[in-house]
């Protein structure tokens, strides 16, 4: 894991603590305080630097110079004079906070406070952080880090939506089908259906596959069983799928239907968050893509139109 003090010379670390439990998330600067600072230190800088960002230079969340050597702490949002703030790399003279990309995985932020045998850093205040970190190579007499760790989950549900000019009985009378599902299908996964109309959460039927259809698993022809997990005539159907595999996979298919003028606005959605890792390692989510939903919708008001 890439150390952003890997290439820069060793000096003696001090310590760093703070009281805001935000850390590093929100864009209000944290409270810090720091103790043991090496003899000779005549001013700090303090910087936020997250190394895990997705660019070839990491990312400057916060940087602070020209802190005062009688300073040991800093307040909630704030900086004391003649400390001042450098434009971060979001372009702002202040502190912006964690927001790593959408399933990109865990940041971490490097809050350091540093210790300069200098009172003034000699770096201007529209200057960057790398900037300030250049000029104090040559003056850093002590570090003191705090890491925290930051984590935005990836999209994990989808939803797409298309009014069908049919009452929601109409359509509700597909989707508890089991031969509906089929006639619906856009994957070209679904080759036929076993199965009353399902009335309530828990019923099952049972589905014939085709998973060549898809190509990405080599799994050929097949049965699963679908298990209701919600229904509420006119309203809402959701299932799960349960293979030959062990444990299951967990994800979640469903519609919602909403009276609207002129029909019924259908909304489909697919969600895989509980998926567990051991298929998260083993098949790409989706395994359906919005593509295939909205094409269901369309293939849906047609299968309605047809079977009134």
């Amino acid at each position: 894991m890439t150390d952003p003090f890997a290439r820069l010379p060793e000096v003696p670390a001090f310590t760093v603590t703070t009281t805001s439990t935000a850390l590093p998330g929100g864009d209000t600067s944290p409270q810090l305080s720091w103790t043991g600072a090496p003899t000779g230190t005549k001013s700090y800088a303090v910087t936020m630097y997250d190394p895990d960002a997705p660019t070839m230079s990491g990312f400057w969340h916060w940087a602070v110079a020209n802190i005062p050597a009688t300073v040991t702490s800093l307040p909630e949002g704030s900086v004391p004079e003649p400390a001042f703030q450098l434009p971060n790399d979001a372009r702002v003279a202040g502190f912006v906070g964690a927001a790593p990309p959408a399933g990109h995985g865990p940041h971490r932020y490097f809050v350091t406070v540093h210790a300069l045998d200098v009172e003034d850093i000699g770096v201007p205040a529209d200057g960057t952080p790398a900037l300030l970190g250049f000029a104090m190579s040559s003056h850093t007499l002590g570090r003191a880090t705090l890491i925290r760790t930051a984590e935005t989950p990836g999209v994990e549900r989808i939803e797409v939506s298309r009014l069908i000019p049919a009452t929601a009985e109409a359509v509700f009378a597909v989707l508890t089908d089991p031969k509906g599902h089929v006639d619906i299908d856009a994957s070209g996964m679904l080759l036929d259906a076993d199965g009353d109309p399902v009335e309530r959460p828990g019923d099952r039927f049972v589905v014939h596959m085709d998973r060549e259809a898809l190509g990405d698993v080599p799994l050929g022809k097949y049965d699963v069983e679908v298990v209701i997990t919600e229904l509420v005539p006119g309203e809402e159907i959701a299932w799960t799928v349960e293979g030959q595999f062990r444990p299951h996979v967990g994800h979640v298919y469903g519609y919602r239907l909403t009276p609207a003028e002129g029909g019924t606005l259908v909304t489909s959605y697919y969600d895989w968050s509980r998926v567990g890792d051991e298929w998260r390692e083993r098949v790409t989510f989706p395994v359906v893509p919005e593509s295939a939903l909205k094409a269901t919708l369309g293939i849906l008001e047609r299968t309605v139109r047809r079977r009134g």
